[in-house]
């Protein structure tokens, strides 16, 4: 089975989907099992989905719970450079 490729503080663009979505940059803090833990300045409620990009990775997934700098998600989907590269197939953001 194949891995994120992350590093603690790897840098991100989160993306809200929805309405009333949003975008801006995020942070990788740790990584527990199917879960992440995310610094972003954007706002997110719990139960949203979330989108994440970085290096030719994608991850889909859903808001557990916030904290005041950030939040926890829960991996959904992920494509990943070496299984996919996605955004050389002409797929916009």
């Amino acid at each position: 089975m194949q891995e994120l490729k992350w590093q603690p503080e790897q840098a991100v663009e989160l993306s809200v989907l929805g309405e009333g979505g949003g975008a801006g940059p995020a942070r990788i803090l740790e990584l527990a099992g199917k879960r992440l833990r995310i610094s972003a300045a954007l706002r997110v409620a719990a139960g949203a989905a979330v989108r994440l990009e970085w290096e030719g990775q994608m991850v889909l997934g859903e808001v557990l719970n916030t904290e005041p700098a950030g939040f926890w998600m829960e991996i959904h989907h992920m494509l990943l450079a070496s299984e996919l590269n996605w955004q050389k197939m002409g797929w916009q953001r």
